[in-house]
C-alpha cells in the first residue's frame, strides 16, 4: 500500500527501504503486542525494536506524523470501556485511518500531502471495506463474548451491503482523482478493476471458506492484489 502510493504519483519507490522497514516493524508490533503466545510477543518486540531502529533513520517530521497513529492504538488498546474496538463504528473507521494514514501520508513530504488527500479518501474506505470483512469472520466470536462490533449488530447480509457500498464509493474517488489529475486514466482503470475483483472474492472467501485465519489470509491478500494491479498498469503503460 505504501509503495501503491508512489506508483499512482509516479514517484520513484526503490530507495523507501527505511520508510517499508518501519512501517512493516511497527505494523507487526502493533497486532502482535498483547497476543497470548510467548513467541509472538517477542516477535512484537523484535520488528518493535526494528521500527525504532528504521524511524532514526527516517526525517524528524515523520516523528510528528506518528503522533495521530500512535494516539490511536492507545485508545484502540488502553481505554477500558471507552476503546476504539468496543465501539461499534470507531472500530473499522480508526484501523481504515491509521492504515490510510501511514501508507499514504509517509512515503510523502508534508508539501505534497495535499496532493494526496483523494488518495488518502479512497485508501480509507477500501480499508474499511476489509476491516468490516475481517470482523465478519470474527462473527461467531465476537458474538461468545458480547464484544459490539458493527458487523455484529449488522448482521451478515446488511455488512455486505455496506462492504459493497464502501468499495463503490472508492472506485467513485478513484475517478474523482482521475478527473482532478492527481493520477492517469491506467491508475484509475487498475483501481477499478481491482475493487471490482476485491467485491467479488469477498462474497467467495466468507461463503465458500470456513476457517476464519484462511479467510482473513485472503482477505490481506486483496491489498498485495490491488498493489500488483496498480504496478503491472504502470509498466503496461510506460
Amino acid at each position: 500500500m505504501l509503495l501503491q502510493t508512489l506508483v499512482l504519483l509516479g514517484k520513484p519507490w526503490e530507495a523507501q527501504g527505511w520508510r517499508a522497514g518501519f512501517l512493516f516493524g511497527a505494523t507487526i508490533c502493533g497486532y502482535l503486542f498483547f497476543r497470548r503466545e510467548p513467541w509472538q510477543r517477542i516477535l512484537a518486540w523484535v520488528a518493535g525494536l526494528g521500527a525504532l531502529v528504521c524511524l532514526w533513520r527516517l526525517p524528524q517530521y515523520t516523528l510528528i506524523l506518528m503522533v495521530a497513529p500512535a494516539a490511536i492504538w492507545v485508545l484502540y488498546y488502553f481505554a477500558g470501556h471507552w476503546s476504539l474496538r468496543r465501539k461499534r463504528l470507531l472500530k473499522p473507521v480508526s484501523i481504515a485511518f491509521v492504515w490510510a494514514w501511514m501508507t499514504v501520508l509517509l512515503p510523502l513530504p508534508p508539501s505534497e500531502w495535499w496532493q494526496a488527500m483523494l488518495i488518502f479518501a479512497g485508501r480509507a474506505i477500501f480499508i474499511f471495506a476489509l476491516a468490516l470483512a475481517y470482523d465478519l469472520t470474527d462473527l461467531q466470536y465476537d458474538q461468545r463474548f458480547q464484544l459490539p462490533t458493527l458487523v455484529r449488530h449488522l448482521g451478515a447480509k446488511k455488512t455486505f451491503y455496506w462492504i459493497n457500498c464502501a468499495i463503490l464509493a472508492a472506485a467513485l474517488v478513484c475517478m474523482l482523482n482521475f478527473f482532478c489529475e492527481i493520477y492517469d486514466a491506467w491508475a484509475m482503470c487498475a483501481l477499478i478493476v481491482s475493487l471490482g475483483c476485491s467485491a467479488g472474492a469477498l462474497h467467495i472467501i466468507e461463503s465458500k471458506l470456513k476457517q476464519p485465519w484462511l479467510q482473513k489470509f485472503w482477505i490481506d491478500g486483496l491489498m498485495i492484489f490491488q498493489f500488483l494491479c496498480v504496478w503491472l498498469a504502470s509498466i503496461l503503460s510506460d
